[in-house]
């Protein structure tokens, strides 16, 4: 029972928030109300159908041709109403889908995408493997399967109280003579009905009990080989100069033999209660039949009656035997629920989780300087990886960051863009300040160069004027008439010009404090030198934070600290060198 109580608390908690949210919960409502009433409408159906058998052959019986004339006629009705039925529950059932998934998806990806959480993520719900995927394809799963193990649930509550009332007046009038005896008793068809489906249920609980848990672990391999995949052909260049196919084939191998060997397991389960279901449903055909043909056979009821008793024993013994005949899908939907689940308690936690050993807090304050205090930057798991220098910059400073490969200058720029808590000390910023950080590599998002160019901000809110001036600057004019085409710009473009790119972002935004990581990347000291007096032209008042290996770009900022010199990384403690220097 406990586990029931959390499955359901975990479902109304990733389900209700739609159905309470202020732009679509009306039409979600409304859909749902539609899938219900189809329901309604199809089993009303059965019902008349089920009297309509009664009479119907009663009438052959009685070879009464009239009366089976016209109880064809009403069964033509009866084809024309299911026909409508039938299709009205499609067609709302689809469009409720529809609009739930986007709803769903939009939030999920809103939760996600947002200050830096997809990001953090990694560090506070490192077992949440493929987000992506979950977002794409265990939504998708998660609303499938809860409409049609939901709607189906629905049907069988009203299909079970429909025609255990039939059931009920049947037993009634049809007695159960055996060796001499009658053993009916008031309602007894339903009790045979219930007892029969209850049994059945619990041999294929026993049978597939282990499907949700494959469920879920082939949910996983499925997201990891596509993501093997995806990422070969995002790094197909790099994969291609260093000739790494093998590497790759062998790890694509990989994950598809976990893949192949939960796969296994699931289809020996799946196969077992697939066999059981099998031979439940063939025997069932027959067995309303044989409870009441003794009663038929010693002439207590007439053939219409047996045929309808019959249909009515079976709908109430399939309504019984629900979880038989949706077992595997609610395993289906248990996998993806838990799935679901696992992330939105991993979103919940990154803005709430502190790191065990400290934390970096970032205050924006009314100040006109960013000031660092007692920063020392950690790594994930606690260890020091260097202490950073106390100090603060105003408006139009420049300041160089110096160290060895891995000594902390790229963590720093984490920490100041607000991404990495890992540390301890205060980072102090102006109210309102925007921060803008030109990565060592380029992050181009999908769609037009227009959109690469206007990143963080979205292309629509950048007019064709400032997006033109801004790549004039750049020495981006060439690229002009391809601004609304779409490619995949990390290989349509030089490494010259990404780097211009990011240039261009820089001009457009106009950041309070632009942070250049990797600053070797501007290459030779001419290239360098105009890099930096476009900024000092365009950019006067921001203040611009550059990371480098040497110290050859040291005359183009107005100080320069060394972090991790001297140092062991992460045990011992960083020293401060601050180099003076005259900005070219």
């Amino acid at each position: 029972m406990p586990r029931f109580m959390l499955t359901l608390r975990a479902f109304l908690a990733l389900a209700l928030p739609y159905f309470r949210s202020s732009e679509d919960r009306w039409r979600g409502r409304a859909l749902l109300a539609g899938v219900i009433a189809a329901e309604f409408a199809l089993v009303y159906v059965a019902v008349l159908t089920n009297q309509w058998n009664g009479r119907f052959f009663n009438a052959l019986e009685a070879r009464n041709w009239d009366k089976v004339q016209i109880e064809l006629l009403v069964f033509l009705l009866i084809v024309l109403a299911n026909t409508a039925a039938g299709a009205g529950m499609w067609w709302v059932g689809q469009h409720f889908q529809m609009r739930w998934r986007r709803w769903m998806t939009e939030r999920f990806a809103g939760n996600w995408m947002v200050n830096g959480r997809h990001y953090r993520i990694r560090f506070i719900g490192p077992e949440i493997d493929n987000i992506h995927l979950r977002i794409a394809n265990d939504i998708y799963i998660f609303i499938q399967k809860t409409y049609e193990v939901g709607s189906a649930l629905v049907g069988v509550l009203v299909t079970l109280i429909s025609f255990a009332i039939i059931l009920a007046g049947l037993s009634a009038i049809t007695p159960l003579p055996l060796f001499g005896h009658d053993f009916s008793f008031p309602g007894y068809l339903i009790v045979v009905a219930i007892c029969y489906a209850c049994i059945a249920t619990t041999i294929a609980h026993f049978v597939g009990r282990r499907l949700i848990h494959l469920n879920f672990q082939q949910q996983r391999r499925e997201a990891d080989i596509r993501f093997a995949t995806a990422r070969v052909t995002d790094h197909s260049e790099q994969v291609a100069l260093l000739k790494a196919e093998a590497v790759e084939r062998t790890e694509i191998g990989r994950r598809f033999g976990a893949l192949i060997t939960n796969w296994r397991m699931l289809a020996a389960v799946q196969t077992r209660l697939t066999g059981f279901t099998y031979g439940y449903a063939q025997v069932s055909m027959i067995f309303p039949t044989l409870v009441v043909t003794p009663a038929y056979l010693v002439g207590a009821i007439p053939l219409g009656v047996l045929v309808q008793a019959a249909a009515a024993f079976q709908k109430v013994e399939t309504s019984c035997a629900y979880f038989i005949n949706y077992y595997s899908r609610i395993a289906e939907w248990k996998a993806a629920l838990d799935r679901l689940w696992q992330l939105e308690m991993a979103l919940a936690r990154v803005d709430t989780t502190a790191p065990a050993h400290g934390a970096i807090e970032v205050i924006h304050e009314p100040r006109q300087d960013l000031a660092l205090e007692g920063l020392v930057l950690r790594s994930e798991g606690g260890d020091r990886i260097t202490g950073v220098p106390d100090l603060a910059l105003r408006a139009g400073d420049r300041l160089l960051i110096n160290g060895a490969s891995g000594s902390g200058k790229t963590t720093l720029f984490r920490a100041l863009a607000g991404i990495w808590p890992f540390g301890e000390g205060l980072i102090r910023m102006p109210t309102g300040t925007r921060v803008l950080t030109l990565s060592a590599r380029p992050y181009f998002p999908l769609g037009s160069l227009r959109q690469a160019l206007a990143a963080p901000a979205l292309a629509a809110e950048v007019s064709d004027a400032e997006m033109r001036g801004a790549m004039r600057a750049a020495g981006l004019m060439h690229l002009i008439d391809r601004l609304d085409e779409e490619a995949d710009w990390t290989t349509a473009l030089s490494a010259g010009e990404q780097r211009r790119i990011g240039l261009t972002r820089a001009l457009l935004l106009r950041p309070d404090v632009l942070l250049i990581d990797d600053a070797d990347v501007t290459s030779d000291i001419g290239r360098a030198k105009e890099f930096y007096d476009l900024l000092a032209e365009l950019l006067s008042e921001a203040i611009i934070v550059s990371a480098s290996s040497s110290s050859m770009l040291a005359g183009f900022h107005h100080n320069a600290i060394t972090i991790g010199q001297g140092e062991r990384p992460p045990q011992q403690a960083a020293q401060r060198v601050l180099a003076i220097a005259t900005p070219a």
